[in-house]
């Protein structure tokens, strides 16, 4: 890919033009598709009949003795149970109810523990200075990724297999237990404790990668960038997003005048103009590609006018011939070329902003 830049020392021209708004472009950052299932460690540590206790004395208020009468079970069956779930201060001492520890626990065990969702997340887990973004897989939010689309890059460090992918999301997770559960499952309002730094201990959510019929994303509709506003090309940087606009570019070249004595002459450079349809701009020094790809090309919706282009260029050069140049013969060329507009991780992100997505914030330590 050829990248080249015009150049002549003079400022910009602002073309006024009432019926022009900013280009916006549709672009898509693909998601994958995963079920996490959500288990209570302690719960995983009690036994089917300690979690039925639990469950019959949170949901129905019963005592040990009315779980002996309604289960016909005997007292040497559960004492056992009801002794350990004593000392683990889940019952109180006269088994006639829940603790506060167990009542929490009971909450948990009927609303939260076992739960499995599915979910769309970024794999963007290789930077650990980025939001990160979850969809849940039935939000209409989502569209289908196609080929036609303008991805999002993905980031260098994917997980080469569906083990260590899941493996590099569930480590994301458990960083931010305290923020994401409660946005999955509302429940978790009232059983989180920010305070407790042993709190995300507790849990163990583990993941797994499901095949969809369909590679899904979340649409993003991204402004496109002015000359001024796009940087360098770097080339190192995967994470960039770079489209590309048309141009058309004035060329003029001066030849020597013939029947004058041309010794009284000097040569004269060319100089170039390039209108930007994006900006409605004329500038002079740009930086711009001859040959970009053809999958990052933008064309305008309205198609690019290049006869109003050109006499908009043809107009804006003649204030620059002055009287030495008058003698010369002059040649204009036009040729199109193409405007960079390159992105960033972050400013891509910047703009998704629907209340459907739930967003993750990176916080700097």
């Amino acid at each position: 890919m050829e990248s080249k830049s015009a150049y002549l020392p003079d400022s910009i021209l602002k073309l006024v033009n009432e019926f022009y708004d900013a280009n916006v472009v549709n672009v898509i950052l693909p998601l994958k598709l995963y079920e996490i299932s959500i288990n209570n460690r302690v719960l995983n540590e009690l036994g089917e009949l300690s979690r039925f206790i639990l469950s019959v004395m949170g949901k129905h208020n019963l005592t040990t003795e009315d779980i002996l009468e309604v289960t016909g079970l005997s007292d040497s069956q559960i004492r056992p149970v009801v002794d350990r779930l004593k000392a683990l201060g889940f019952i109180t001492h006269d088994e006639n109810e829940l603790s506060g520890k167990g009542q929490r626990l009971a909450y948990i065990l009927m609303h939260i523990h076992g739960q499995k969702l599915s979910l769309f997340i970024d794999q963007n887990y290789t930077s650990f200075n980025h939001d990160w973004f979850i969809v849940l897989e039935d939000n209409s939010i989502l569209e289908e990724v196609t080929d036609r689309d303008f991805q999002v890059p993905l980031p260098r460090g994917i997980g080469s297999n569906a083990m260590e992918d899941c493996f590099k999301q569930s480590q994301r997770f458990k960083n931010n237990y305290s923020e994401v559960l409660p946005k999955l499952l509302p429940e978790f309002s009232r059983v989180i404790d920010k305070s407790d730094c042993i709190w995300k201990e507790e849990w163990d959510v583990t993941f797994k990668a499901k095949s969809g019929d369909k590679r899904m994303g979340v649409p993003i509709e991204l402004e496109l960038k002015e000359f001024n506003e796009t940087k360098t090309k770097t080339e190192s940087n995967d994470k960039k997003l770079r489209l590309y606009t048309e141009l058309l570019r004035l060329n003029v070249e001066f030849s020597m005048p013939k029947g004058i004595n041309l010794d009284t002459f000097e040569s004269i450079e060319p100089f170039s103009f390039i209108y930007s349809d994006n900006d409605q701009k004329i500038y002079r020094l740009v930086g711009f590609e001859s040959n970009p790809n053809e999958d990052q090309i933008l064309y305008s919706q309205g198609g690019f006018d290049e006869q109003k282009s050109a006499l908009l260029l043809l107009e804006h050069s003649i204030k620059y011939i002055d009287e030495n140049m008058q003698l010369y013969s002059r040649t204009n060329s036009f040729d199109k070329v193409w405007q960079p507009h390159e992105f960033s991780y972050d400013e891509v992100i910047r703009y998704i902003t629907d209340s459907e997505i739930i967003r993750v914030k990176y916080e700097s330590s």
